[in-house]
């Protein structure tokens, strides 16, 4: 497979390419729903193919073939040089990408038991077990939704620089959705696991609870009161703090979105941007975690990024281009879906760093507030600042104490003002539930977390 990416990638730039890479993969996994005791969906995934580009002054060309054969891929690297010669005239824009380090490397995921190994009837029979688990807890919960993926791939990146590296890339996922209905009121409960490595993680605790999760939380949010609506000082805990930089700030230090002037964070590089017990941190190299990898997808070693430093913005997400139109080193942010797409920054575990006071503090010194735990979904206008999440649960705070308990709570308001409002960093981080990040009509594999954070003058949505 590598003599054929090398080939490809001579022909490419043979043509007029300035520069040029590829991926070839091969993919194997299985995608199972299940939804009320039933067996909804059931897929199992086979395909290969390869996307290859070309540059060529300040535009790339794309194209893509299902077929690994030596006249394919040149066929395919013929149809991306075309692309771009035809571009290049009408490009506003002229850059070029200049010559990095070749890396040459083998990258293989921990695994100790293939999902592809695994029987269908045995992952089928998970999924189910994870539904009737959630069903069987209490007659109100009246819908039920569980979800299971995997997949296995093996993945070839060449450039003309001379990179040349080889990925066994390997996950599982377990998922779980919940719906508690009484007296006309219906709350959602959800919880997941899946981590980078085999099946065996899902013969863990971890993963054989995520339908007992789900459900309990939709049963404690059934019997819990509205939120009032107002501004007031939240502790939000691990999880919404994880959304919270993930979602407000992550997107936002993406260097694509920067030369797009859509990030309110662009030409604020060096300046502060938060209170300076805040640091913002992406970080792929974190082993053991969903949105894990060492090598990005076009070829360049992943490595710690500190977006945010003692409140101070100190970096952006790069990748090939982005790096070499702002000036600065590609740091391996550059992923794609599949091989169909083509690679574009993506976060991967994104968090906020601990700070010196114990969890128990941090809400034992507020007065007055709301404890804001769990998130479900959110909005981000990336480009005006703005933001809105909504919550999983929220509880009173009164003199300390962890009282009374809402339901259909949301935050929202500006990303420029919220860290700049931050009174307490807690010492208590922990990276949180995997899921995957929507961007471009494509998904990443992504984590993200932190400690508590009090957070003052927050915009709660609720009960009017």
């Amino acid at each position: 497979m590598e003599d054929l990416a090398e080939s490809a990638i001579a022909h490419a730039v043979k043509l007029g390419a300035e520069f040029a890479d590829l991926r070839i993969e091969s993919t194997v996994g299985t995608n199972i729903v299940v939804m009320d005791g039933k067996t909804k969906s059931m897929t199992a995934l086979r395909e290969s193919g390869c996307g290859i580009r070309a540059f060529m002054g300040g535009v790339w060309g794309f194209a893509v073939t299902n077929s690994v054969t030596r006249k394919a891929l040149k066929e395919a690297a013929e149809s991306a040089v075309g692309m771009a010669k035809v571009a290049q005239a009408k490009a506003k824009t002229k850059f070029g990408i200049p010559a990095i380090k070749p890396l040459r490397a083998t990258e293989k995921y921990p695994c100790k038991e293939r999902p592809s190994e695994v029987r269908m009837e045995e992952k089928v029979s998970f999924v189910l077990n994870l539904d009737k688990d959630m069903s069987k807890m209490d007659p109100r919960i009246g819908s039920t939704n569980a979800k299971y993926n995997d997949a296995e791939i093996e993945r070839v990146v060449a450039n003309s620089f001379g990179t040349l590296v080889r990925s066994k890339e390997v996950w599982a996922l377990g998922a779980c959705s919940a719906f508690a209905r009484s007296d006309g009121v219906t709350q959602h409960g959800h919880a997941a696991y899946g981590n980078v490595g085999g099946y065996e993680l899902m013969r863990t605790k971890q993963a054989t609870e995520v339908g007992h999760r789900a459900a309990s939380m939709g049963l404690r949010l059934l019997e819990s009161k509205p939120v009032p609506a107002g501004n007031f000082t939240v502790v939000l805990d691990n999880v919404m703090t994880g959304m919270l930089a993930h979602e407000a700030f992550g997107h936002a230090c993406e260097a694509d979105s920067i030369i797009s002037s859509s990030s309110v964070l662009e030409g604020r590089l060096g300046k502060k941007v938060a209170d300076e017990r805040i640091s913002l941190v992406d970080d792929p190299t974190v082993e053991n975690t969903f949105g894990y990898f060492s090598i990005d997808w076009e070829g360049v070693r992943s490595k710690k990024h500190e977006l945010i430093e003692d409140g101070v913005l100190k970096g952006y997400l790069h990748n090939i281009e982005t790096s070499s139109r702002m000036d600065s080193e590609p740091n391996g942010s550059a992923r794609a879906q599949a091989y169909s797409a083509p690679p574009i920054i993506r976060m991967s575990n994104t968090y906020i760093g601990d700070g010196d006071q114990k969890k128990d503090e941090v809400i034992g010194d507020l007065k007055e507030g709301l404890l804001i735990k769990g998130a479900q979904y959110g909005y981000v206008e990336p480009a005006k600042g703005q933001f809105m999440f909504k919550c999983d649960e929220a509880y009173q705070i009164k003199k300390g104490e962890v009282g009374q308990r809402y339901r259909d709570a949301s935050i929202s308001g500006l990303i420029l003002e919220v860290l700049n409002n931050v009174v307490a960093v807690g010492n208590d981080f922990k990276l949180t539930d995997p899921g995957y990040c929507g961007k471009n009509g494509q998904h990443a594999r992504t984590t993200d977390g932190g400690p508590h954070l009090c957070v003052a003058n927050m915009v709660v949505g609720g009960l009017a």
